[in-house]
């Protein structure tokens, strides 16, 4: 006999075996890259929420859907704008993450549990291999922690209206 509770819904991924999921992919892909342009300055920091079509990518596709849009997404300012290649793994690992944990716990706390995944990888990367001062790679951790939650919850919103649509297709 199973327990299972009311609300406990069962997160299976979308396959990509059709052409309506794989342009739905693709446009949050080119929608993630385009966000990467877009900076909000707020007060000292410079917000972006291009990682919201990470989780999005990450949460209805799965975990290599998840990295490739979080590769994509940061491939043109990891190369040619901030000249760190390190941050395309970065964020190809935060969407990895985020799905994988998407299936075992819920939304959010899969989107806290990648961001914990993805800092070590970023201590050894923008400290050790590209000489960034602790003082600006604190100040960088605390924006990309404060992105991670807003874009983790507006794409847990955007999968959840999305996937009944997408599940049709």
């Amino acid at each position: 006999m199973d327990f299972n509770f009311v609300s406990e819904k069962k997160r299976e991924f979308l396959q990509l075996n059709s052409f309506m999921r794989v342009l739905a992919l693709s446009a949050i892909a080119v929608i993630a890259f385009g966000l990467t342009f877009l900076v909000f300055p707020f007060m000292d920091w410079k917000l972006h929420f291009f990682q919201a079509g990470i989780f999005a990518g990450a949460f209805l596709f799965g975990p290599f859907a998840g990295a490739a849009v979080g590769a994509l997404s940061s491939s043109y300012s990891g190369l040619y704008v901030l000249n760190n290649p390190w941050i395309i793994g970065g964020n190809a690992l935060l969407g990895f993450a985020a799905a994988y944990f998407f299936t075992r716990m819920h939304p959010m706390k899969a989107v806290l549990a990648a961001f914990a995944v993805m800092v070590p990888y970023l201590i050894i990367t923008d400290v050790f291999l590209m000489h960034m001062p602790v003082a600006i790679f604190g100040g960088i951790l605390a924006t990309l922690f404060i992105e991670a939650i807003a874009c983790g919850a507006a794409a847990w919103k955007i999968a959840e209206v999305a996937k009944p649509y997408l599940s049709k297709a």
